[in-house]
């Protein structure tokens, strides 16, 4: 009667931790891959700055990831993001054309080319709404770069 008691203990706690352990990691814990092609590079110098935006802070300020990658002598630009989990991103590229680490201005206009995701002609600033897009699994987007 005892080493059933003590069975039926084991097989309780077992089970319990196994569904303690299956509630905590949900089921969409995966990660997906981000590959942004970055298109129409006029000026072949500088570095780009890719970052991706989860909201609408990270959009404004600081992006929530960051890559800089040197301007191609020639073509496209791809950047790939990889371990992303699910959800809502936008993309921002700035070309850094003097290596300042921060976009130039000429008055209230920008000096040097930038782009966003879903947005290739601007009638204002963009929104994190406008850029956006959803990431529920490996996925490829294109920027076209924008000189004003």
């Amino acid at each position: 009667m005892q080493s059933i008691f003590f069975t039926l203990v084991l097989l309780v706690t077992v089970f319990s931790q196994s569904f303690a352990r299956a509630i905590a990691t949900p089921a969409d814990s995966a990660t997906h891959k981000l590959t942004v092609t970055v298109t129409g590079i006029a000026q072949r110098t500088g570095k780009l700055h890719v970052g991706l935006a989860t909201d609408d802070k990270t959009f404004s300020a600081k992006s929530a990831i960051t890559q800089i990658v040197d301007v191609p002598a020639t073509g496209d630009a791809t950047i790939t993001f990889t371990d992303l989990k699910p959800g809502k991103y936008a993309v921002r590229v700035l070309q850094d054309m003097n290596d300042n680490k921060t976009m130039d201005f000429s008055g209230q206009m920008p000096a040097e080319p930038f782009g966003f995701s879903n947005v290739t002609m601007l009638m204002g600033p963009p929104t994190f709404d406008q850029c956006a897009f959803t990431l529920d699994g490996n996925k490829a987007v294109q920027v076209s770069m924008m000189e004003l």
